[in-house]
């Protein structure tokens, strides 16, 4: 449906350049690896998938089988954002709503069994991996980068961008491999907290990359070692100041989409670097709720005067 391609975009004064991954056709980067998935499932002869996400994943899945005439099922955490449900239901797919993450994957899993549906878990999806590796050869098509920042959940997109620039290093196809960091929230950071240590704190505002059970997790340290990189874990704040600087450069992402450029400027990298921007802001309800005081409200003429006079003594 148009997945790839997406641009790369250099904030201004800065070495920090950022892979609007955003602007696939779902508005996140899953469809690299969803169309390629999808594709498989169609081959296989399934008649429909079941699948446990937070939300992107699910968006994702739902429009390439609703393109591809397969039944969907979702299994989604309550905490989700209510506008992915939405693009979800939008697609003709079923949503079961549950407790959290783990018992989405629990519960998905049943459900594939007992209605004989194909089950998709992207924490060990081999045939999600090749459709994600194509972000890494858009990046090189531009520059080499020092490093790239990656947002982190199941850690499939991070394995996938690893594995294809140690393949093209193998193949001779570019000169060194950048560091590969993944970044991950203090709510829940499986994979960054092996390399350093965090204080935990109770938060669903980058969602996203809220995933306890990583069965990637030893596959996705390795290769962070491999390539010289390490973890980072942000928090609410940090992931604020990365979502301001992301807006001051007109790139609208969610929160979790700006926790690579929080990782990066947590990190304070002064090479040439690559973060991942994985979703959209218009696919998040906080970015909404966070926005309403700042409203300004005009009835009529009086209101109006007292908003010009406002805003002219702050020009003056």
């Amino acid at each position: 449906m148009g997945e790839g391609g997406t641009p790369l975009l250099r904030l201004r004064d800065s070495n920090l350049w950022v892979k609007a991954d955003y602007m696939n056709p779902t508005s996140s980067f899953k469809d690299r690896g969803v169309a390629y998935l999808i594709s498989k499932v169609l081959e296989e002869g399934a008649e429909g998938v079941v699948i446990d996400s937070s939300g992107n994943a699910a968006v994702s899945t739902a429009a390439y089988c609703a393109r591809a005439g397969l039944r969907h099922i979702a299994v989604m955490p309550r905490y989700s954002h209510m506008e992915k449900k939405v693009h979800v239901l939008w697609h003709g797919s079923t949503v079961l709503e549950v407790p959290d993450r783990d018992s989405a994957r629990i519960y998905a899993r049943r459900l594939s069994k007992e209605l004989g549906l194909r089950y998709i878990g992207f924490a060990l999806e081999p045939n999600a991996v090749p459709g994600f590796k194509t972000a890494a050869y858009e990046i090189e098509e531009e520059f080499t980068p020092e490093a790239i920042f990656i947002p982190t959940g199941s850690g499939t997109n991070l394995v996938a961008i690893a594995t294809a620039y140690l393949e093209m290093y193998r193949d001779g196809e570019v000169e060194r491999v950048p560091e590969i960091h993944c970044v991950q929230s203090a709510a829940c950071a499986p994979i960054s907290g092996e390399f350093t240590e965090y204080e935990p704190i109770n938060s669903t505002l980058a969602e996203g990359v809220i995933v306890p059970h990583t069965e990637r997790k030893d596959e996705a340290v390795r290769l962070i070692r491999e390539t010289g990189g390490t973890g980072w874990v942000v928090d609410d704040e940090e992931i604020y100041r990365a979502l301001s600087l992301l807006a001051s450069n007109g790139i609208y992402t969610s929160p979790t989409g700006a926790v690579g450029v929080a990782g990066a400027l947590k990190a304070g990298y002064k090479g040439r670097c690559v973060c991942i921007a994985t979703d959209s802001g218009l696919k998040s309800n906080l970015m909404l709720e966070g926005f309403k005081t700042r409203l300004y409200r005009v009835e009529g003429e009086e209101e109006l005067e007292r908003f010009i006079e406002e805003k002219a003594s702050k020009n003056r």
